[in-house]
């Protein structure tokens, strides 16, 4: 499990630290936070090491850094994608979220029909945001509108006292 949070429409760091800190029982190994001058945004997360655990940190970026993920969640068939993926990709880690973003790359939104598992990510593209979860919901996330502010979470506690 891991905990992700941040703000598109704003850059807040320190609120979405604030996020963060709530959410630090979902993932207690480590942390990171993306802040996007395109966006503007914020994106933050809380990781349980589970795979890739020294290599898999987030938020985790494409090749020229354009694009950054952060996820929760575990993709079944992420190393099928990965080697489909690998011809025109190099990956730096060992870590299915970052199969999920080169898969974005190549497939866009279509990315989420690609993807066998429990999830939740938010990817920022070049001063856009995609956000996407699993069809069930097994992997939470919520989010807010506020102004023309968007804020997410893993947990609604997290999100509440900002919107």
């Amino acid at each position: 499990m891991c905990g992700i949070a941040g703000v598109w429409g704003k850059t807040d760091p320190e609120r979405v630290k604030e996020m963060m800190n709530l959410l630090v029982h979902r993932g207690p190994d480590a942390e990171g936070m993306h802040i996007s001058q395109e966006g503007p945004g914020v994106l933050g997360h809380r990781r349980l090491s589970i795979m890739d655990p020294k290599g898999g940190d987030q938020p985790i970026f494409n090749e020229d850094k354009a694009m950054a993920i952060i996820a929760n969640g575990e993709i079944y068939n992420f190393p099928k994608l990965r080697s489909e993926l690998a011809p025109c990709h190099t990956f730096t880690t060992s870590s299915d979220t970052e199969a999920i973003l080169h898969c974005y790359e190549e497939s866009g939104p279509d990315t989420v029909n690609r993807l066998d598992g429990m999830y939740a990510f938010v990817i920022a593209d070049r001063g856009e945001l995609f956000v996407a979860r699993d069809p069930i919901g097994i992997k939470p996330l919520y989010f807010a509108e506020k102004e023309s502010e968007l804020w997410f979470s893993s947990e609604l506690k997290a999100l509440a006292p900002h919107c």
